[in-house]
């Protein structure tokens, strides 16, 4: 069902919002992931003009995010209360610069779900988003996601690093960040031709489907024990294993393995698993606010 002219329903609504040169009709994959989430719902397909070059994308996501606040808007109240939105990639990027103005104008939906989003973690609409959701808005990242940790950071034209990976340095009001485990491509099929090489699905996996896969055990209330750490980072990071010395970095700060180290001479600060691999590195501030977030994660916040 593609959202053209809005039907009233008295039944729970979810709107899939899809990500870059998936914008026109449902397909396949992950249209059939979103409805297996929500088979208890009136799902719907919420167009936007995607299917272009990556710049020209970008440009008309944000365009778009005005069209998906002006129908939010105009929608009665009622409705827009049992309203869920759904997006994947640029159409996270969507439905949370749609939520920020209908925040700002104390207008809710019912919730909003950001799959691997596509937007700066420093967005100004990142922080406003959640205002406009009245369930707490859920943002699922993966921190291994190739498209957005290597092709969207270096090649994107942003300001900084996507949502997607890693969420917010700091904590966003009304958002609950939710990472999915290192095995997702092993353990989730994918329909498409190409899901049935494990090799590229560890290489394509900014499938939408992948982090459906998630999404539905975090809403039954069992989600992966065996997430991954959100490390935000600061520069483009490649992991590799570092020699540990000591000699060269003082350490700032430590947790269970973890450590936040600052070179002596060029002062630029990198944070380290315990299992000695880079994981970020960047500016001092940018840094301790990232080894913050580690260490509220190990301890259960």
């Amino acid at each position: 069902m593609a959202v053209g002219m809005m039907v009233a329903s008295a039944r729970a609504e979810v709107w899939y919002v899809p990500g870059w040169m998936r914008t026109q009709e449902p397909e396949g994959g992950a249209w059939n992931s979103f409805t297996n989430v929500f088979a208890s719902s009136e799902c719907a397909f919420w167009k936007w003009d995607g299917d272009h070059r990556w710049s020209t994308a970008v440009a008309n996501a944000d365009v778009a995010a005005v069209r998906l606040a002006d129908e939010l808007r105009a929608m009665p109240a009622s409705r827009r209360a049992a309203l869920t939105l759904v997006g994947h990639s640029l159409g996270g990027r969507i439905v949370a610069r749609a939520l920020a103005k209908l925040g700002g104008e104390d207008r809710k939906a019912l919730q909003g779900i950001l799959l691997a989003p596509a937007i700066p973690a420093s967005d100004p609409d990142v922080e406003r988003m959640g205002r406009g959701s009245d369930n707490p808005l859920l943002v699922v990242v993966n921190p291994q996601d190739v498209t957005l940790k290597y092709v969207y950071t270096m090649a994107g034209g942003e300001d900084g690093p996507s949502l997607g990976t890693d969420g917010s340095r700091k904590k966003l009001d009304n958002v609950v960040e939710c990472s999915v485990p290192e095995d997702i491509t092993d353990t989730t099929k994918i329909a498409d031709l190409w899901g049935k090489a494990d090799s590229v699905k560890r290489i394509a996996n900014h499938h939408a489907s992948f982090y459906f896969a998630e999404l539905g055990r975090i809403l039954e209330g069992n989600p992966s024990p065996r997430v991954q750490m959100m490390v935000p980072q600061d520069k483009v990071n490649v992991e590799w294993k570092v020699v540990d010395a000591g000699v060269w970095w003082d350490v700032l700060d430590m947790r269970e393995g973890w450590k936040l180290e600052r070179h002596i001479l060029t002062k630029h600060c990198r944070i380290l698993n315990p299992e000695k691999r880079r994981t970020a590195w960047g500016d001092e501030r940018s840094m301790r606010e990232s080894f913050e977030k580690v260490k509220k994660q190990l301890s259960g916040e």
